[in-house]
């Protein structure tokens, strides 16, 4: 026997079913907790001033290539357009972030020159492979970017 929609039936039927469905869903286990992100940002500056040297960072600017994909001011042929515009770089309230958007810091900044790959993965700029030095150098010419 095929029962109609509107046979009192299968009202309760459907009743039953919808309440039974109600029923397993306030038993199942609650959702997990959220993954913690691997993507946290730096916090504020830590006040320690980079140890570098923006003069040598200027050549180490040129000599690694910077030039040809970043505009920075007084670096000669720095007339990139590839990579962000980095003149205003070192006054954090002219530019709050970095392109992985971390906080503008000195101490984030060369972080990102150090390894660019590990803060924003499939990032166009590649990991140098800057030594510490060299870090400190070019994080002290960004830094006069104001």
């Amino acid at each position: 026997m095929i029962r109609r929609a509107s046979s009192p039936g299968f009202r309760a039927l459907s009743i039953g079913l919808i309440a039974g469905t109600l029923a397993l869903a306030a038993c199942a286990p609650p959702a997990p907790p959220p993954k913690p992100t691997t993507d946290a940002k730096p916090a504020a500056s830590s006040g320690a001033p980079i140890a570098g040297d923006a003069a040598n960072g200027r050549t180490l600017f040129t000599a690694k290539g910077c030039i040809a994909c970043h505009t920075a001011q007084g670096v000669q042929g720095a007339t990139g357009t590839i990579g962000p515009n980095l003149n205003g770089i070192g006054d954090p309230a002219k530019k709050p972030k970095l392109t992985d958007g971390g906080n503008n810091t000195p101490e984030h900044i060369r972080e990102w020159i150090k390894d660019p790959q590990k803060l924003k993965p499939g990032t166009m700029m590649p990991n140098l492979q800057l030594s510490d030095k060299e870090a400190d150098d070019l994080t002290a010419l960004l830094l006069t970017l104001k």
